[in-house]
């Protein structure tokens, strides 16, 4: 038998859940956990780091940013019957004379104040030094569940209704809110869960239109400036959204967590919504609606866009104090999963002052995507590429040894073999990389200085026959980066079999 060698790509794309496993493109991965499909090289994640601490310990449900005329963004917090006002590591106690029945939260940044509705509690306004109670008449302010702004004004959906309380122009308080009521608009049953505004932008122009979504995944655009003047611009049906908070900003878009995925409003109106419906997560749509079945409505689906990193984050809930993430990253289009050391630090997510951070159940806020460990932890990851059969599809092999071209700090160990003909096979020896040659900088001289990481070419040997492999990448990372740049795969190549 002929030695052959075949050099396998590092999954720049990302998660593939949905390409038939036995003719999946090599740049996709089976499995993908802290590891990003950067553009550079695919690495693993950041870590995060204690930031504050809130007295009682309860859940921080609710972590959001307010903008000050200042510049500088205030992080507020909603954690049991109090909000918190975060800055330089201290949580500061801020509730005004209504403490909060639930800290799950929605907030809106209006006229430099922001707005906390939450369905049980009358609406708050926090304006960065004091807490006070809404003074909008005309409702039970204790109804109001989400609040958005569109034009100049605040609106308010009303829990299990369709009903849509709106204020006059540029008002703050001290006035009736007035009904406008869309039950007689919406086809499909169910209640209102959000409504705001939409850019849409067409060839070189665009339109800021007025949307409001249903429980059951129906949504109607609106043009003009207030509900005496609108027009019914479009209607589109998706799946049921994931809860209150499923919706989220990108840019000028808004995309929507449903039960089948994730959809951009932007593609409802450039495709039909099965279409919409791939545009983002086509790959990744069987975890989402697998996580779906068992939490279909959820104040943890959340997400975040986070510029600095380059990157969408999405919580996936895996108990209401606990969840996962799903990761896209911005210039591959690929989506990798984050799970934390503690699945319990990253129940609410928000960005402040071109940073990210992390909530958690036991009443901490976190400096997120920072540093190389998870608060002093490691970093667990695990990478298994898609089954190729390296060039020759109907030839049988046995698999001798395979070498990752990392770039990383040497004498790190991991487990490094192969799942051969669709099989998931137990995972094989720990492999260490060569000791390094060089001390990193800052540490005591005692050989050549370097930056810490190196190029890592070590060559292992892999056991498995068959007509196709996958790699398996598993181990963990502490203070210290790690790239992949790829895999070269050396087998003994047989006859067709």
């Amino acid at each position: 038998m002929a030695v052959e060698g075949f050099t396998m790509s590092p999954p720049y794309g990302g998660l593939d859940l949905v390409s038939p496993i036995d003719n999946m493109e090599p740049i996709y991965a089976l499995e993908l956990i802290n590891i990003t499909p950067t553009a550079s090289a695919p690495e693993v994640r950041k870590g995060y780091t204690l930031n504050a601490t809130i007295t009682g310990g309860a859940p921080v449900n609710t972590l959001r940013a307010l903008p000050l005329q200042s510049g500088v963004d205030r992080l507020v917090a909603m954690s049991g019957a109090s909000i918190w006002d975060i800055a330089a590591g201290v949580a500061t106690n801020v509730t005004g004379t209504t403490p909060l029945t639930s800290s799950n939260c929605s907030t809106e940044i209006f006229s430099n104040r922001m707005f906390i509705c939450n369905g049980v509690d009358t609406v708050q306004v926090y304006n960065g030094a004091t807490t006070v109670d809404s003074t909008f008449t005309g409702v039970t302010l204790s109804t109001l569940v989400t609040v958005s702004s569109y034009k100049k004004r605040l609106y308010f959906v009303k829990k299990n209704t369709f009903q849509l309380w709106y204020g006059a122009t540029s008002a703050v308080g001290g006035s009736a809110l007035t009904l406008e009521e869309l039950q007689t608009i919406f086809s499909k049953g169910g209640y209102l869960l959000f409504a705001g505004s939409y850019t849409n932008q067409t060839a070189q122009t665009s339109a800021d239109l007025f949307f409001a979504c249903s429980s059951e995944g129906e949504i109607i655009f609106y043009s003009g400036s207030d509900p005496t003047d609108w027009v019914l611009v479009a209607r589109f049906y998706i799946g049921k959204p994931l809860g209150y908070n499923s919706f989220m900003r990108i840019n000028q878009d808004v995309w929507i967590l449903t039960q089948q995925g994730v959809v951009p409003v932007s593609a409802l109106f450039q495709a039909d919504p099965q279409q919409a419906l791939l545009s983002v997560s086509g790959k990744i749509n069987p975890l989402i609606s697998q996580a779906a079945n068992l939490f279909p409505f959820s104040y943890r689906w959340h997400g975040v866009f986070f510029p600095a990193g380059n990157k969408v984050l999405i919580q996936v809930p895996t108990s209401e104090t606990s969840t996962t993430m799903l990761v896209w990253d911005m210039d591959t289009k690929g989506w990798t999963r984050y799970v934390l050391d503690d699945l319990g630090n990253a129940i609410s997510m928000a960005m402040a002052d071109k940073s990210l951070y992390y909530s958690g159940s036991t009443g901490k806020v976190f400096n997120a995507d920072t540093g190389q460990n998870d608060n002093g932890n490691p970093i667990n990851f695990t990478l298994r590429s898609a089954f190729s059969f390296y060039g020759a599809r109907g030839n049988f092999k046995a698999f001798k040894d395979c070498r990752p071209l990392l770039k990383t700090q040497r004498g790190q160990s991991f487990v490094l073999g192969l799942d051969t003909d669709f099989k998931k096979l137990p995972n094989t020896d720990t492999i260490t990389s060569t000791p390094g040659t060089a001390t990193a900088w800052g540490a005591p001289w005692g050989s050549p200085w370097s930056g810490g990481s190196e190029y890592v070419f070590d060559r292992f040997a892999v056991r498995g026959q068959g007509h196709s492999a996958a790699i398996k990448f598993i181990g963990s990372v502490k203070d210290s980066p790690l790239q992949i740049l790829g895999f070269e795969v050396r087998f003994d190549i047989g006859g067709q079999v």
